[in-house]
């Protein structure tokens, strides 16, 4: 499956290869603001931005409090792997209009063939860390897919402040939920921003107007969950009935963040806090990330 998904994505980024091209590769992990190492505990994402269109592969893990058990602890979350592809698409009704709509589709796998439980034992060994001992008790292997929908409004209040709230939507099998929040960021060009958690913003649309462009953000979202797989196992069967929690309908986030571009270049790195994700949970599923850029 993780080879279907590559040779797919890259296939059809071939397509574009000959147009300019932003590329993004994000890494997001705990250990980025805390001494953690539980709950979403990694991911990594390189992504290609054909103006508007977007192509993506990544790998998240997940993992419980306490990465010494061998058993399955009971009541908190189970160890879970997602290796995905995805496809989206930047929709703009009205090119004067500040309303920017974006829609993807991810399709890829849960379960030991998304390779987390290898990942994780890799970079654990070469840091130094504590051997990850449960992965025996991750959910098992199933295909996924999703659909995830959102529009945000770009409010320029001056040349140095933008305003930015959104609303999204996901439906499928790896999450079903829905969500609101907003952005407020301050720096110099922001017009030259891709996005904090969402990249999309019509970059190559206007192109850069200048090489340099500097900002920091401060955010919060609040998002209701119908279903999400990682917590809960899957949708059709049974098989991770005895690996699943009760999950909290309603998750809050906070986050900020400052990001840098210069020329053809550009880094940014956040900071999210989150709410609890599933009931009693024993540690809050913070989590920081890292995301590097360069345009072609």
């Amino acid at each position: 499956m993780k080879r279907l998904i590559i040779t797919i994505l890259m296939a059809v980024m071939c397509v574009q290869w000959s147009k300019a091209l932003d590329t993004y590769l994000t890494f997001e992990n705990d250990a980025l603001i805390s001494a953690g190492d539980n709950d979403y505990t990694h991911g990594t994402c390189f992504e290609v931005v054909d103006f508007d269109w977007h192509y993506k592969v990544g790998q998240n893990m997940y993992a419980p409090s306490d990465l010494t058990r061998k058993d399955h602890i009971v009541g908190d979350r189970p160890y879970a792997g997602l290796i995905y592809g995805g496809v989206g698409k930047e929709i703009v009704f009205d090119e004067e209009s500040m309303f920017t709509h974006y829609f993807e589709v991810d399709f890829g796998m849960i379960g030991p063939s998304a390779r987390c439980k290898e990942t994780q034992k890799f970079i654990h060994k070469i840091l130094g860390c504590r051997d990850p001992k449960g992965w025996d008790n991750q959910l098992h292997d199933e295909p996924v897919v999703n659909a995830q929908w959102w529009t945000k409004y770009n409010w320029y209040i001056c040349d140095y402040v933008a305003l930015v709230p959104r609303a999204g939507a996901f439906a499928g099998t790896i999450q079903d939920a829905a969500e609101v929040g907003f952005d407020l960021k301050i720096g110099w060009n922001l017009k030259n921003d891709v996005g904090n958690q969402i990249l999309f913003s019509s970059t190559r649309r206007g192109g850069w107007k200048e090489k340099l462009s500097v900002w920091g953000f401060a955010g919060f979202d609040e998002r209701y969950y119908l279903y999400n797989h990682v917590l809960e196992g899957s949708m059709f069967s049974h098989r991770d009935n005895d690996l699943k929690v009760d999950i909290e309908p309603f998750v809050p986030e906070w986050r900020c963040g400052a990001a840098l571009r210069y020329d053809r270049f550009y880094v940014y790195y956040y900071a999210v806090f989150r709410g609890d994700e599933f009931k009693h949970q024993k540690h809050r599923p913070d989590y920081g990330g890292l995301c590097l850029g360069v345009s072609f």
